[in-house]
This record gives C-alpha cells, structure tokens and sequence, in this order.
C-alpha cells in the first residue's frame, strides 16, 4: 500500500510541476516601412499575419514619419515577409495592397512620377497571410 500511495504521490507531483511545450505561433513576423522620400524620415512596424486591423496612428505615433500628431509618408515598403505575404493598408474604400511575392514595395499616392506626401492617419494596415 504505501509503495503503491508513494507511486501515485511521486506521479502526480510530476503531472503538476512539468512545463507544457510551448504552442507554435501559426503567425509570421511582418515587417512594414514606410517612407517620406521628400524629408527622408523613415519609420518601421512589425505585425503579426494574423488578418488584424492595426491603425497606423498606433503604430507610427511618435516615429520619424509623425508630424505633430499627422503620419505622413510617400511610399511603403515590405522589409520582412515570406512569399505568401499579403498586406494592405485602408482607409473606407481606398486600399493599397503589398504582397511578398509580386509588390513588395508602393507609392502610396499611385504616382510613381512624383513624390506626393499622403496623409496616413485614417489608414490600418492588415496582413492577412
């Protein structure tokens, strides 16, 4: 009796103190810059490809590319993605995609011609790997 008592005491002593294996994130790590080709400010957020709307004020608030309250930027850029990597910044119907393996980089006013500061604060960013 006692070896079987001391059996299930030494058992349920290891169940309580083992460590669970950590769960795997089925996420990647995505990083986005966004530019200011006209000061030369930069800035970059890395976000999770987990479909998540991320407003840009949140992510960019208090970078180089924050003017006084106002994210201002000409382009964007995917610095760290897979292939599979689709992101896409919106503001109500304006949408501007990047993908990993065709776009990783966009003018965000759609003029490659020119550099046109845009006005980002209305924008979330969302990867939906």
């Amino acid at each position: 009796m006692q070896l079987t008592l001391m059996s299930i005491t030494a058992i349920l002593a290891a169940l309580t103190t083992a460590v669970p294996a950590p769960i795997p994130n089925p996420f990647h790590e995505i990083t986005v810059q966004i530019a200011n080709d006209i000061t030369g400010a930069h800035a970059s957020a890395t976000v999770l490809s987990d479909g998540l709307a991320r407003n840009l004020t949140d992510l960019f608030g208090g970078s180089a590319i924050d003017n006084h309250g106002a994210i201002v930027g000409t382009s964007a850029m995917l610095t760290q993605f897979t292939d599979g990597t689709r992101c896409f910044f919106q503001n109500y119907n304006h949408i501007i995609d990047m993908n990993g393996r065709e776009k990783s980089y966009v003018d965000l006013d759609g003029d490659r011609s020119k550099a046109i500061p845009v006005y980002l604060n209305g924008f979330n960013l969302q990867c939906p790997e």
